[in-house]
């Protein structure tokens, strides 16, 4: 009877569907059976001496994917996909402060969670949150199906002029000068900080 490795990892720069399909198909190529797969976490069972986790990290990292090994890395990247999910699913409805809705899903203090994000990635929780925010507005905008004080609702901003400060505070250009321009800069979402 064949032995077989059942591994669960925490992959960094998973932010998207298309990642998901990526990562299944180089998987599968591999002979890897994928038995659980969502944005930042995998299950996977392979034949015992067959593959090597290693050899499966390599194929990831190729498509810039890493293995999360560290428990307080893993604790970040699950805070970034919390983000990322709570900008995605517009409108941003504050029922709760955010620092409450991080703390209630890791059941964790707040400034335990801020403290091993800002040690990782070198800003805080909410700046981060505000960076991703202002590229979903970048996006937004884009699609020209809202205006402005629509844009600025929907990503959770108290007002227009909220939004705009921390628009031309991050991107340096005012939301309309953004606009105009026929090439329009947006940054991957896993490439922010």
């Amino acid at each position: 009877m064949e032995e077989y490795e059942i591994h669960s990892i925490v992959i960094k720069n998973m932010i998207c569907s298309r990642c998901l399909k990526v990562i299944r198909l180089d998987l599968e190529d591999m002979g890897v059976e994928v038995l659980e797969l969502q944005l930042g976490k995998l299950k996977i069972r392979f034949p015992k001496g067959q593959i090597k986790l290693s050899a499966i990290e390599e194929a990831l990292l190729e498509d810039e994917f890493e293995f999360v090994k560290d428990k307080n890395d893993q604790i970040v990247e699950k805070i970034k996909l919390n983000l990322l999910r709570i900008v995605n699913d517009l409108p941003i409805l504050y029922g709760k402060k955010l620092s409450e809705v991080l703390a209630e899903k890791f059941q964790k203090d707040y400034w335990s969670l801020s403290k091993i994000f800002s040690k990782s990635e070198t800003v805080t929780i909410e700046k981060y949150f505000i960076l991703l925010r202002i590229e979903k507005a970048k996006e937004l905008i884009e699609y020209e199906e809202l205006t402005f004080s629509q844009i600025a609702y929907e990503l959770g901003f108290s007002n227009i002029s909220h939004l705009s400060g921390q628009f031309k505070q991050v991107t340096g250009m005012s939301m309309s000068e953004y606009k105009k321009l026929d090439d329009k800069i947006r940054l991957p979402l896993d490439k922010l900080l």
